[in-house]
This record gives structure tokens, sequence and C-alpha cells, in this order.
């Protein structure tokens, strides 16, 4: 069965919502309501400044949900520009996976109803930023070309009206960006001093995701040898991976598993979902421990057990590198 959330109507329904969204420093949120009580979850923004908004993304689903999402409504051609981040889960219709990321930069029309579809299972939550160039370019000034020379002319085709440039880059989620990303979710601030952390947590994101950007501009793009077999292979090896976290497979145990050579299993892991394969599994077990956590359904030394830690400070130093805070702040 398939659980439709039409934010359009949504709108329809509430005017005072669909007025809301047009002010600054004004969240709006539009509420999965689900009578049988199966698909939880919402979808938030917010316009930091005119030009700087932020999107979140955060389901848990026990069916498919298709989302009928309001458009941008753009009444000519304008350029945009969004950074999305995926946290939890993979994004089926933009081919991303969880802890991954992309930049992307393309000229929009005005365009009506877009249609997203989240698969259920695990918790999804997304968080992205949008740009206009009013707002993005003044960052940069004269060094935008040095950041990036492809990103600079789709920019500059703002002035142009060429509008048939767009950028996109594909990125893997480092642990101090999920850290800034925690820090905003969990903004410890109300009021006017709410606004300024998370427009500066915003920026602190902007400049880490642009180094990510730069880095990889630098480095030659070397040849996939990978082939579509091999791909499946190493996707069901991960999903073998996350599925025993309390009593993970040896690495050989897992290459046996999956069908794969251990040479190709690691690097394939790190090439396809830019991580290695023990990496991924400290990543993911830390991702479903603070969910646990922030469900309040479990105590940090129950949460440690569950995702397969023996040691309860271990636990927790892990944590708290991977998201900045201390897991004990999450269940109180």
């Amino acid at each position: 069965m398939t659980f439709l959330l039409s934010i359009p109507e949504f709108y329809r329904q509430n005017p005072e919502v669909a007025e809301q969204r047009q002010k600054v420093r004004q969240p709006w949120t539009v509420p999965l309501n689900d009578a049988s009580g199966r698909n939880h979850g919402y979808r938030q923004k917010v316009t930091l400044r005119p030009g700087l908004e932020i999107q979140i993304d955060d389901y848990t689903l026990q069916e498919e949900l298709l989302i009928e999402a309001d458009g941008a409504e753009l009444c000519s051609p304008q350029l945009f520009i969004e950074m999305s981040f995926m946290l939890s889960a993979n994004n089926p219709k933009e081919q991303v996976l969880a802890q991954h990321n992309f930049f992307d930069v393309c000229w929009w029309e005005r365009w009506g109803g877009n249609m997203v579809w989240w698969q259920p299972g695990e918790r999804i939550l997304k968080f992205d930023i949008h740009l206009q160039p009013n707002v993005f370019k003044p960052l940069l000034g004269s060094e935008l070309e040095t950041l990036s020379e492809p990103l600079a002319k789709v920019i500059q085709s703002s002035q142009t009206g060429q509008c048939d440039l767009c950028f996109w880059q594909l990125s893997t989620t480092t642990p101090a960006m999920q850290i800034v990303i925690y820090q905003i979710l969990r903004c410890p601030y109300e009021g006017p001093t709410r606004w300024i952390y998370w427009e500066s947590k915003v920026l602190e994101l902007l400049a880490l995701r642009l180094e990510e950007l730069k880095e990889s501009s630098l480095k030659p793009t070397a040849k996939s040898t990978l082939k579509p077999d091999d791909l499946d292979r190493l996707h069901h090896a991960r999903e073998i991976l996350h599925k025993r976290l309390a009593s993970p497979p040896s690495l050989l145990e897992l290459a046996e598993l999956a069908g794969l050579n251990d040479y190709k299993l690691k690097t394939g892991f790190k090439e396809v979902f830019g991580n290695t394969v023990f990496g991924d599994l400290r990543q993911h077990r830390l991702e479903q421990a603070r969910h646990l956590l922030q469900e309040r359904q479990i105590s940090v030394m129950g949460a440690a057990t569950a995702v397969g830690y023996a040691n309860q400070a271990h636990f927790a130093a892990a944590f708290r590198k991977q998201f900045g805070i201390n897991p004990g702040k999450l269940c109180r």
C-alpha cells in the first residue's frame, strides 16, 4: 500500500501556513497525518533570510510514501542552488545513498507538482539548503572561479541568461558536516539567537561542502572498473552488514556471502559508499543508536548494546566524535 502526502493540498486546507511560508524566520511544518498510526513524520521549511532557506524531511514509514511536493512557483527562469544531505536511508529519486550529499545548481522555470517517493523501513532524514545567486555569489566574490570553474560558469550564467547550463556533484557527507547538521537539528536556543545560530551553522556547513568541492576538483577522476553485477553485490554486502550490527561478519565472511573477493569488496566499498567496510558499519551503528536515543525508548547502555558496543565508554566516545554531543543528552 502507498500512502500519499500532498503538500499543495495541505496548503489549500491551511491557508495560514501558505501565507507563513513567505515570511522570514517563520518556520512552517507539513505533518504526515496517518490515522492508522503506521506512518509518522513531517516536512519543515524556514527562510533564514531572503534567498536562503533550509528544509528538513523526517519520516518513519511502514508503507511506501508518495509526496506531491510544492513547486518552486517561479514566475520566470531563475538559477537555483541546492545542497541536499541524506543523513539516514537512501534517496531513490535523486540516487543519493545515506551519508552522501549532492551540490546542485540549475535553471528552474515555473513548474507545478513534483512527486517524491520514499521506501518503508529505516528512518528517512534529509537536510537541504536552498540558496539564490544573490546570496551565494557575495560570499565568494572573485574567488568563485578558483573554487570550481564549471560551477563558476553556471553561477555567472545568471547574468548572461544561458539557461542551458547546470552543475551537479555528489560527495560523501563527512563527520564534520554531520556534526554541524545535528547541531542545527538540536539547536539549544530560542527566539532571535536561534536564527543567528542556525544561519551561522548553515554558513559553516556551506564552507565545509565547498572545501570538499574544491578538493575533489583538484583530484584526477579515475575510471571505475566495477561492473553492474559488482555494484549489486556491493549493495547486498552493505545490507548484510547493516542487518548484523550486533554481530557483524568478518571481512572474508562478508566477501563470501556477497560473492566478491575481499580486495574488490574493500576497494569497491570505498568507491561506491565513500567509506571503508567497517567505517560504514561504525557510522550506521551510531546512526541507529542516535535514532533509538532520540525516540527515548532506551538507555545509553541499551542503545550501545543494541548496535553492538560492549563498552559504554567506547560507544560514548565514538558518538561524540560522530555527532558532537554526548549520547546521554538525547535520552533526557
